[in-house]
């Protein structure tokens, strides 16, 4: 099954509530992970000093057909923590994951598994995507951990990707990928 049209995502996991965000969802919380070094550095990405009309443009770019931005909300407080990005090329059935935890009190909680296992269950069962990427930089230690840990496959190494934003130094950048079937089976071998 490929997806057609415009459905939003929204799901459930042990701790968390995910669905997709609407230009409704900018908040000063979001405004101020685009801010914080700490949270922007493992990202290579500048802060920013995004305000809440852009934060609303951005997320209006969010189609649920080719691009998902995706909150994670802790479902005790009900407050967003972070957010998934994932770009579909629907023609190849590949999606293309990326992840941000703004809130810095659930690092290294196990919020990206937790949340990304019930992303790949939806959009490999329900949305007929057949491989899923990520493309962290190498550096990012506590990604590449959840890639391996979640049995994603290191596919390459994209030899000096990125440029560094803090030295100008270049930056190796990973591939790992996952098919349908190998998530399938791991989640069989896990029940």
């Amino acid at each position: 099954m490929i997806a057609s049209a415009d459905r939003p995502v929204q799901l459930e996991t042990k701790r968390f509530e995910l669905r997709s965000l609407k230009p409704i969802d900018a908040t000063d919380r979001w405004i101020g992970w685009a801010r914080d070094p700490e949270v922007m550095a493992p990202l290579n990405t500048p802060i920013s000093q995004i305000t809440r009309p852009a934060l609303e443009r951005y997320l209006s770019s969010a189609d649920n057909v080719s691009r998902y931005i995706i909150g994670i909300f802790d479902k005790v407080s009900r407050i967003q923590i972070g957010f998934f990005l994932i770009d579909v090329d629907n023609a190849h059935r590949l999606a293309t994951f990326n992840v941000v935890i703004g809130d810095k009190s659930w690092w290294g909680k196990g919020v990206v598994n937790e949340a990304r296992a019930a992303l790949l269950d939806y959009f490999f069962e329900e949305r007929g995507i057949e491989k899923a990427c990520g493309h962290p930089l190498a550096r990012n230690f506590p990604a590449v951990l959840n890639y391996k840990l979640q049995g994603w496959r290191h596919e390459g190494t994209h030899r000096g990707q990125r440029r560094s934003i803090v030295d100008g130094s270049r930056l190796d950048q990973y591939q790992f990928g996952l098919l349908r079937d190998e998530w399938r089976a791991a989640r069989n071998k896990a029940a």
